[in-house]
């Protein structure tokens, strides 16, 4: 399944005094369930080498989030175009007659954008036990104004309820699944000679927060 929609963040020109607004992220406290345990977390993709810099996961499975060092994507610079990162969770010990489902991915890095250069993030979620059953979102962020931008940013990619996928029913042994999330960014421009990035800056790492719903089954 695709979703429709692609939603677009516009930055015009600002300055570095302007204000940011402070991200704050949902508490899945109030699960009317015993939430799973994440079993396992590995990941796969240029964006995430399994030998490349050191992965930091946290916050289990109510307040999932990890950083990600070698993650950076370029266009005119030293990086690739295209980057992606595949992780992939191992969720157990959960309520048995519960599904739950991806509902919201942030992803937060540091941007540089010159004029007519676009960023498109693609974010694909699926279950291993039905990897035929997807969910795709796309969110942009372009820079129209004559001035470039640099700045840390956030970027939301939230799934509609009626358009999540969710886990298999959850049995008596408690076993709910993998959860396999990509996502992807890419850049694009009609000016060859332009520059754009996104990845590290000078005191962050590219990051990732997940939140979830739940349903009876």
């Amino acid at each position: 399944m695709r979703l429709a929609g692609p939603f677009a963040l516009f930055f015009a020109a600002c300055s570095a005094a302007a204000p940011q607004k402070l991200m704050t992220f949902p508490d899945a406290s109030d699960a009317p369930f015993s939430p799973p345990t994440i079993q396992s977390v590995s990941f796969s993709g240029n964006g995430c080498p399994q030998n490349g810099g050191k992965k930091q996961v946290s916050g289990g499975w109510q307040h999932f989030a990890f950083t990600l060092p070698d993650f950076a994507a370029s266009y005119g610079g030293s990086k690739p175009k295209s980057v992606n990162c595949q992780a992939h969770m191992n969720l157990g010990g959960g309520e048995p007659g519960w599904q739950v489902a991806l509902k919201d991915v942030w992803t937060r890095g540091h941007i540089e954008l010159e004029p007519e250069v676009k960023l498109t993030q693609y974010v694909v979620a699926y279950y291993s036990q039905d990897a035929a059953n997807t969910i795709s979102t796309t969110q942009t962020v372009t820079n129209p104004a004559n001035s470039s931008l640099a700045r840390d940013i956030t970027i939301h990619a939230s799934i509609p309820k009626e358009s999540v996928i969710w886990s298999p029913c959850t049995g008596s042994d408690g076993y709910v699944g993998i959860l396999n999330v990509n996502f992807r960014i890419a850049f694009t421009s009609p000016d060859t000679a332009s520059y754009g990035y996104f990845g590290g800056g000078k005191n962050s790492t590219v990051s990732e927060k997940w939140a979830w719903t739940w349903r009876r089954c």
